[in-house]
């Protein structure tokens, strides 16, 4: 091996030895920045975690790929505490994009727009978090909405899907479904919707008093 080529390699040696050293100096920094941030998280300081949690963001770093995410994460959290929803359904789009399966996005992202009161969008996203995760309790978020907005046929028809998904959910559904008949004063149908349920869970006591109930009423 040749002097030059000997000298070529020990010079990459020492770069990556220092680029390496730097990299580290930038993970610690990241994290000494995060730890404050969090300090004014609990203080329910948001600005000041916002201020913190960004500045440790733009700096770099090989080694914080789980440390951005979790910094990411308060900083969508951060802004919606502080009611800028538009700024933080910004972010949540940017976790979906990196992560489409997880359902805990789209549940936030519809959080802010349900707060924001635009109800109709927050459906489109409980709708897409549907599709992409198969999680039923989208359909239950959807549920609510029409619930609240006391539109009882479509209530019924999401909480209807939500039974034929089955899973662990499906008990909530079907109580959903008492709830939901008794809201719109159909107690016959309350009742033999209750009478299933306590069929399947006979040891829920507050159903079986929603069954000793609605046999009153009907």
């Amino acid at each position: 091996m040749s002097r030059l080529l000997r000298g070529i390699i020990a010079a990459a040696v020492v770069v990556l030895i220092i680029a390496g050293i730097w990299q580290w100096r930038e993970y610690g920094t990241k994290q000494d920045l995060r730890d404050d941030a969090l300090l004014y998280f609990d203080e329910e300081d948001y600005s000041k975690t916002i201020q913190y949690l960004e500045s440790a963001l733009d700096r770099h770093s090989l080694f914080a790929g789980r440390l951005n995410h979790d910094m990411t994460c308060y900083l969508a959290e951060s802004y919606y505490q502080l009611e800028d929803y538009e700024e933080a359904e910004a972010i949540y789009d940017k976790l979906i994009a990196s992560d489409s399966k997880e359902p805990r996005y789209y549940q936030l992202k519809g959080r802010c727009a349900r707060d924001a009161g635009d109800y109709k969008r927050a459906m489109d996203i409980y709708s897409q978090g549907w599709e992409a995760t198969e999680d039923s309790m989208f359909l239950k978020d959807i549920c609510d909405i029409y619930l609240e907005k006391g539109d009882y046929e479509n209530a019924l028809s999401f909480t209807e899907q939500g039974i034929a998904a089955g899973g662990d959910n499906k008990g909530d559904f079907m109580y959903q479904k008492v709830i939901i008949y008794e809201r719109s004063q159909d107690y016959e149908a309350a009742y033999e919707a209750v009478q299933e349920y306590c069929e399947l869970f006979p040891n829920d006591e507050d159903a079986q008093k929603e069954r000793m109930f609605l046999s009153t009423r009907i």
